[in-house]
């Protein structure tokens, strides 16, 4: 933990203080035996409450999670989320609420976020969550933090019978409070006999709502998720689904495939939305005779105020256009649809988007026969993909078939005699198993170079990747490459939390201080003489009635960044170029000492 003063007048006082810093950093960064407090508090803070409700809102599943990454994927078990909707799940909506620890940790659970249900595997008994929204303010954008850090990844394949293990979660008992007990590796379980451990047994206590919640090794890093415990006349033992299994389930989610389009991609159509804004039974063809045809999209790179643009058109001809003043900010997923009381004509009905005049996405579906496109000729297709780092005016940058570091990789191919309204797809692998699948319906043209990409916002994944192009339900191309270990980006930059204190006395906290961080580069004279610029403003907190704060943004390790926080009773304190250790974990704790003016 960092501490943070007024800046002494004399160098030799400062000094002395760094000195001290860093003599109690490297006594806490001996090796421990036991789980220490702050890897206990930090685990406890990537620990959340998952809340699933039925359709009504009236029966609902209760377990925990763990925090896998800064955008707030929540891992869990699928039993958790499971229900007899007809999604699978506990409601069509793919709804779930979480729930996170107070400052404290404490005291019950609070309930902040919404998010969906993105990708289950029953027979590995998880399921992951991602955060879309608040619940006080569904329609306002998330935080530019969420306050989640994500839990430090151990290796569970480096576990021993007898070594410790930690289990953090909601089991209910006792209230709605965050738990933690402790325990052994008691042994391991390989279910099929397949030469691979499904689980790890311990003789930690796990009771009703500890399932999905997070196991961790003596050093707080993520071993395993508590799914379940057995009790018999003999005694009583639980079930930690292996750590490393979960991870290449996490590794094996990519939630916004990108394709050629320029601002809007993953367009889906269907006859039914959710109130989420989801599309239900999505696909490229539709009966004759639907009276309504939603679709729905992710955006990127739209700004508040530009001219929106959808057109829709019958075989060629514009059937009815409607544009508004863009207000849905930068990126996103929004909707638009199409209807008429007496059925749709029957045909291929495509979409048109312009942004301020400009195309970013033409496509569409058939309805009914129609006269609408005929066939892909056989003599047409799709060429060899070319794998490459990024693209540039639509050609390749980077090809190659092994990569690392890259949190994208782009699939190039030439295409001719296609037909536009043929349905395609792409098919995308990861270690043999099928991670993405995206249905279109081809409009592009006769014959040209087209590309599609492959995304995760936490760098792909070491291992072996494919890409299958299908057309018209036949797989015409197939293509590999691999990423090498390190591919997956470790997170750059950590949250920061703190407490305000008294100088004098260690025990009063001071709320209402404004904790400030300057951009990189700028120094506190810069900001005044500025006079005080909010565009120099990096992120900002104020302390509660405990004296507690949490900064409005992360912060990168390795970066100066100046700091300024104030009191109307206290003195003010400024420190130029204060350096965020390299190796400081997340979040990153910061206490500030004051003076009484």
């Amino acid at each position: 933990m960092a501490v943070l003063r007024r800046t002494p007048t004399r160098r030799m006082t400062h000094a002395l203080f760094i000195a001290a810093i860093l003599l109690n950093m490297l006594v806490a960064s001996q090796p421990a035996q036991a789980i220490s407090r702050d890897n206990v508090s930090a685990a406890l803070r990537s620990t959340v409450q998952v809340i699933v409700p039925d359709n009504d809102f009236e029966i609902f599943s209760q377990g925990s999670g763990t925090v896998m990454n800064h955008d707030g994927l929540i891992l869990t078990n699928h039993h958790v989320v499971e229900g007899d909707s007809r999604s699978g799940l506990m409601n069509d909506d793919a709804l779930a609420f979480i729930a996170v620890n107070p400052p404290d940790l404490r005291g019950e659970a609070v309930l902040k976020y919404f998010g969906t249900i993105v990708k289950v595997d029953p027979d590995l008994d998880l399921a992951l969550i991602q955060i879309v929204g608040l619940v006080d303010d569904p329609e306002a954008p998330l935080p530019a933090t969420l306050g989640l850090p994500a839990i430090p990844i151990g290796n569970s394949d480096e576990l021993v019978i007898s070594d410790e293990i930690n289990m953090f979660g909601f089991p209910g008992l006792g209230g709605n409070t965050p738990t933690y007990t402790k325990g052994i590796v008691a042994g391991f379980l390989d279910e099929d006999r397949d030469g691979i451990y499904e689980w790890i047994k311990t003789d930690a206590e796990l009771n009703h709502g500890n399932s999905g919640g997070l196991a961790t090794d003596e050093l707080g890093r993520f071993v395993g998720v508590p799914t379940a415990g057995n009790t018999d006349d003999v005694g009583k033992i639980g079930l930690v689904r292996d750590g490393n299994l979960a991870l290449n389930f996490v590794n094996s989610y990519f939630p916004n495939p990108s394709g050629s389009g320029a601002g809007v991609t993953n367009v889906q159509f269907a006859e039914v939305i959710n109130r989420r804004g989801q599309p239900i039974n999505p696909a490229t063809a539709f009966p004759a005779g639907i009276t309504d045809l939603y679709a729905v999209f992710d955006y990127a790179g739209f700004s508040d105020g530009v001219d929106f643009t959808y057109i829709w058109y019958t075989d060629g001809a514009e059937t009815a256009r409607d544009g508004f003043a863009w207000d849905g900010g930068e990126s996103g997923t929004d909707w638009v649809s199409v209807y008429n009381d007496n059925g749709l004509a029957s045909g291929f009905t495509e979409l048109e988007i312009l942004l301020d005049g400009t195309r970013v996405y033409r496509g569409g579906v058939m309805i009914g026969q129609g006269n609408g496109p005929t066939p892909i000729l056989t003599s047409g297709g799709f060429g060899p993909i070319i794998f490459a780092e990024g693209e540039r005016n639509g050609q390749p940058t980077g090809v190659a078939t092994s990569f690392s570091n890259m949190g994208e990789v782009y699939a190039f191919f030439d295409y001719e005699d296609m037909t536009n309204g043929t349905p395609w797809a792409t098919h995308w692998y990861y270690e043999g198993e099928e991670i993405l699948t995206t249905p279109n319906t081809w409009a592009d043209g006769a014959s040209g170079s087209f590309y599609v990409s492959l995304y995760h916002p936490d760098g792909l994944p070491a291992g072996r990747f494919s890409l299958e192009l299908e057309i018209d339900g036949e797989i015409v191309q197939t293509g590999s490459f691999s990423v090498q270990e390190g591919g997956r980006a470790a997170p750059n930059a950590v949250n920061v939390i703190g407490v305000v204190m008294d100088g004098n006395n260690r025990r009063t906290t001071i709320s209402g201080a404004l904790v400030i961080l300057l951009t990189p580069g700028t120094s506190v004279s810069d900001w005044i003489a500025a006079d005080f610029a909010d565009s120099m403003i990096h992120a900002s907190g104020s302390s509660n009635r405990n004296g507690e704060f949490q900064l409005s943004a992360p912060v990168v390790p390795g970066e100066p960044y100046s700091v300024v926080v104030v009191h109307d009773d206290y003195e003010p304190v400024t420190v130029d170029d204060y350096q965020i250790p390299p190796d400081a974990t997340d979040p990153y704790e910061l206490e500030v000492a004051m003076d009484r003016s």
